[in-house]
């Protein structure tokens, strides 16, 4: 009898593993894992939230300026398309991005239907870690006070005037999360074709001269002035 009853259980274990196993996406490639740790959180795939950082801020630098990849300017150009709802993420997002939230929404502690699940361990140390003060302040007092279906929105509004996401990973990553992968529910991938969204090569300039450096002529050796036979008395 207790044997049966062991099988009944190992086959329990197994298949609720194997539906696990099933169920969690993996990322193809990491593209940016030779760049800096942004986050440090112990949640078992952080390597995911790093590159989900570094790919965010790729997609929004080949969108808003591809030129001359400005990524402060970028952000800010998509944080105000964020508050005025014009983002256009089918144009924005690459087929990298898209398989990171594949990844990231087999992560069901991060989300809270539609959004961010601002109580989960793995976004309170986010937050937690957040250097800006006052971004802290304010976030944390719209976590316990707000409806949680609006605090991207309404957190979106001093970041227009705050630009600490440059300098801080754990807000740039926050940002990531909360503001671009948050929002990918609502896209229709079947109807997007995320090649087109790919970075393009800049043409190059025929018409633009370059810039000479100046050359350097070898400095003379001064002449030694022969004194001889003149009196110095």
């Amino acid at each position: 009898m207790n044997t049966r009853i062991f099988k009944i259980v190992l086959v329990v274990i197994l298949t609720i593993t194997f539906s696990c196993n099933k169920n969690e996406a993996k990322l193809p490639d990491f593209k940016y894992a030779d760049q800096p740790k942004a986050v440090d959180c112990k949640t078992g795939y952080d390597d995911v939230l790093n590159e989900a950082l570094y790919a965010f801020e790729n997609d929004i630098v080949n969108k808003y300026d591809p030129k001359t990849k400005n990524k402060l300017r970028a952000y800010r150009a998509y944080i105000s398309n964020v508050i005025s709802n014009r983002t256009n993420l089918e144009q924005t997002v690459t087929a990298h991005s898209k398989a990171l939230y594949d990844v990231l929404k087999t992560k069901p502690e991060l989300w809270d239907n539609n959004h961010l699940n601002y109580n989960n361990e793995a976004v309170k140390c986010i937050m937690d870690n957040i250097k800006d003060t006052s971004l802290k302040q304010t976030l944390n007092a719209l976590v316990e006070n707000t409806d949680s279906n609006r605090i991207s929105e309404l957190f979106s509004a001093p970041l227009t005037s705050n630009t600490s996401y440059s300098r801080d990973t754990y807000l740039a990553t926050f940002i990531a999360l909360d503001l671009y992968y948050s929002k990918f529910n609502s896209v229709d991938f079947s109807t997007v074709d995320l090649t087109a969204n790919e970075p393009k090569p800049q043409p190059i300039d025929f018409n633009k001269k370059p810039v000479q450096t100046p050359v350097l002529q070898p400095k003379q050796p001064q002449q030694e002035i022969d004194h001889t036979g003149h009196n110095h008395d």
